[in-house]
């Protein structure tokens, strides 16, 4: 198939069957797992993290970033600087997983979030009138297919973000110790499904 001419609803469906997630964008899971290395956490896969999957996997279509840790810091970082619009779980989600990829590879995510800040991205769209259409037709609309410079502007927010994102991430950190007895007790961590950023997740885990 030609990929100019795929849809955004062809290529999530190809999206997730090549990273192994679950075609219900894992929904009907009731505890999502995110691996930092071998240690798990869980967290309960409450109706506010599904409601922020799908334009979540959408955004990782559109924008062209992996799922390894660069890749979900990348996205992260993208949305972060678009805004995730009333998504409470995406902003803190996304917001979590600047940190690793901020360390391994600022430019890469400090790139990302400017692209971000200057494009937007589909937690503010409606994706009903979106799913039907190409991928290079959303890619443009958002002004993905053009490059962006950084503004002074740019750089203050970010380092503010970066600057703030492990304090971020201590929240769903705290929120896993307190389900902890729950999660613990049902060994939801032996659930080896893949996780989203690169075992640490802006999804949540998978």
């Amino acid at each position: 198939m030609d990929g100019d001419t795929v849809t955004l609803r062809e290529a999530l469906r190809d999206h997730l069957e090549e990273s192994g997630f679950p075609a219900d964008l894992g929904n009907t899971e009731r505890w999502v797992t995110i691996r930092i290395g071998p240690i798990p956490f869980c967290l309960p896969n409450l109706p506010i993290r599904q409601r922020a999957m799908l334009p979540h996997d959408l955004n990782h279509v559109v924008s062209g970033y992996g799922h390894d840790l660069v890749g979900e810091s990348e996205v992260g970082a993208w949305e972060i600087g678009g805004g995730c619009g009333r998504f409470l779980a995406a902003w803190v989600l996304a917001w979590s997983v600047i940190t690793p990829g901020a360390v391994v590879a600022p430019k890469r995510i400090f790139d990302a979030f400017v692209r971000g800040r200057h494009t937007g991205n589909l937690f503010s769209r409606d994706l009903d009138s979106l799913l039907e259409r190409t991928v290079p037709q959303v890619q443009a609309e958002l002004a993905l297919d053009r490059p962006h410079v950084a503004t002074i502007s740019d750089r203050m927010v970010f380092v503010v973000v970066v600057v703030s994102a492990p304090v971020v991430a201590a929240l769903p950190g705290l929120f896993s110790l307190a389900t902890s007895p729950w999660w613990l007790a049902q060994r939801a961590y032996r659930s080896r499904r893949p996780t989203s950023p690169g075992q640490h997740t802006a999804r949540g885990g998978r």
